[in-house]
Parts: structure tokens; sequence; C-alpha cells
């Protein structure tokens, strides 16, 4: 899991688990303002002297992992600066939780559905069934709660 969290709200967050189990907890990556750093750089194309003199396009590097994002659409500083925020931030998200999925799976694989051979497999719980009993019959309760308990 990968939360924002600000860092005048790291002293709560740190009493919060020191009461909490060692099976409760869950890995928290910290991703805090001070670790993007923003670059002001003259944009290009239609827009005449005022797109092209002056520095209103952002940058924003998030420097741990070296993601980048551009905020180019708009006039404003501020806008650029904030839309470029968003947009790595959401690209730092989705990397930290595309790797914890292959951890999780070990594989791009979610289920094999095997006729001939009369088995289903649940890659990320390797829970085995049946073909018959889930494609035929219908009984996909099992593999979704083996699912299910994986994910935790």
């Amino acid at each position: 899991m990968v939360k924002l969290v600000d860092t005048r709200d790291l002293k709560s967050l740190a009493e919060r688990r020191a009461g909490s189990s060692p099976a409760s907890r869950t890995n928290v990556m910290k991703i805090t303002k001070d670790q993007f750093r923003f670059e002001w750089f003259s944009g290009t194309g239609k827009g005449g002297q005022h797109r092209n003199k002056h520095q209103n396009c952002c940058r924003c590097i998030h420097e741990p992992t070296g993601i980048t994002a551009n905020g180019t659409n708009s006039r404003s500083r501020e806008d650029n600066r904030q839309a470029a925020y968003i947009t790595c931030l959401s690209r730092v998200q989705a990397h930290f939780h595309r790797d914890k999925e292959r951890n999780l799976a070990g594989t791009e694989r979610i289920r094999t559905y095997h006729e001939p051979d009369n088995r289903v497999v649940d890659h990320a719980s390797n829970f085995v069934d049946s073909y018959i009993n889930v494609v035929i019959k219908g009984n996909m309760e099992e593999v979704i709660e083996a699912r299910s308990k994986a994910v935790r």
C-alpha cells in the first residue's frame, strides 16, 4: 500500500503503529512532498511570446524513483505545477502498487482454465480446482475466497 504522508503526521502515525500487532501492520511507503523536485522550462508550440519566452511549464521529478511528469497545459505556473505533481504522484503510486501485485502473483497470469486437464489454477493463491466444478457447474466461491485471502 502506498500512502501520501504529511510529515506533521509522522509522529501520530508512529504512535498508532506502536500499539498495533506486527500481523496487523501494513507496509506503508512514505511519500512526502520533500521527495519531489520541480523544474521550470519554456513551452513550445502555439502561443507566441507568452508561451515561448516565459517559463510557465513545470517538470515534477520524484527523486527516489526518477519518475517524471510535465505540466504544460495552462498559462499559469501554479496550475502547471499542480498538474505535474498530481500526475507524478499517481505514477509513483502505480509504480509501487504494480510491484506489490507482481510479488503477490509472481507472474502476470491471473488464472488458468484448462479443460483438457480438467483443472483451474489461480496463480496468486495457488488454488487448484476441477474445470467441471468451476466452469460448468459455476462454483466460483472457493476460487474467489482463495484469491481474497491471498490478496490480504
